[in-house]
Parts: structure tokens; C-alpha cells; sequence
């Protein structure tokens, strides 16, 4: 396990959200709400096209991470998320996370800390379309 120290700042492969993401999704969360899978709808919004949800992409944010070395075994517990979502994401758009160890501190138990994560999700653009936080439970053996 790489050592986690606050400021450390990786950057997350890219991933380009297709049509068989947002369906997907779609159907594993139960949301077929018509800007995600209707695309005559979503040509009357002012995105023009279908969108991915926003709680996909935040997730899409946090698998990517995971390859960042930063979480692995790490991680025993989530304990909090705060998201931000400032832009969408369109069928084909590509995203990729810049990860900030923002607080490391330890717990009353031993063997056990509090990290605190940093998100900034960014688009092929490099147009800023999700921040956010997250609070999880670390091993520190």
C-alpha cells in the first residue's frame, strides 16, 4: 500500500461515458428519468442531447480513483459524501479526476483513521463538472 500523505495529488485515467453506461445505469438504479434515455426529449433541453446522471458520473469520479493506488485496502468504510454538480456530462464526453488527500487524522480505535478525499471531475474540455468530498474509513497498520 502506498503511504497517504494530505496534499498528495494523482490524476485518474480518463473514461468516455457511452450510451450503454447511461442505460445501464439506468436500469441498475431504477431512474429512467427522459434527459438520460429519451433522446428526442433531450433535444428540448438546453444540453441538446441525453445526459448522463449525475450521481453516475460521481460514481464513474470514485471507481477511477481506485486505480490511483490511493484507496486499495486501505479503505474499510465510507463515511460521508458531499458532491457538488456544476456541469453535465454528454453520451461520449470523456472524464477523468484529479484526487487531493485533503485530511488525514486518526480515530479512537487503533489501526484506524479518518481520510478525507478532494474530487475535481473535468471533461475532454477541461471544463471543471463535478467537486466534491469524500470521508472514509483508512487502516493505518
Amino acid at each position: 500500500m502506498r503511504q497517504l500523505e494530505v496534499g498528495q495529488t494523482v490524476t485518474t485515467p480518463g473514461r468516455t461515458i457511452g450510451e450503454g453506461d447511461v442505460n445501464l445505469f439506468a436500469g441498475l438504479v431504477g431512474d429512467f428519468t427522459p434527459i438520460h434515455i429519451d433522446e428526442t426529449f433531450a433535444q428540448t433541453t438546453p444540453h441538446g442531447t441525453r445526459i448522463a446522471h449525475g450521481p453516475h458520473t460521481m460514481a464513474t469520479a470514485i471507481g477511477m480513483a481506485t486505480h490511483t493506488g490511493l484507496f486499495g485496502e486501505r479503505v474499510i468504510g465510507l463515511v460521508n459524501i458531499s458532491w457538488d454538480f456544476s456541469g453535465a456530462v454528454k453520451i461520449g464526453d470523456t472524464i477523468h479526476s484529479r484526487v487531493t488527500v485533503e485530511e488525514l487524522r486518526a480515530t479512537s480505535k487503533p489501526g484506524r483513521g479518518l481520510a478525507t478525499y478532494a474530487f475535481e471531475v473535468v471533461n475532454q474540455r477541461t471544463e471543471t463538472i463535478q467537486r466534491g468530498r469524500m470521508k472514509v474509513v483508512v487502516r493505518t497498520d
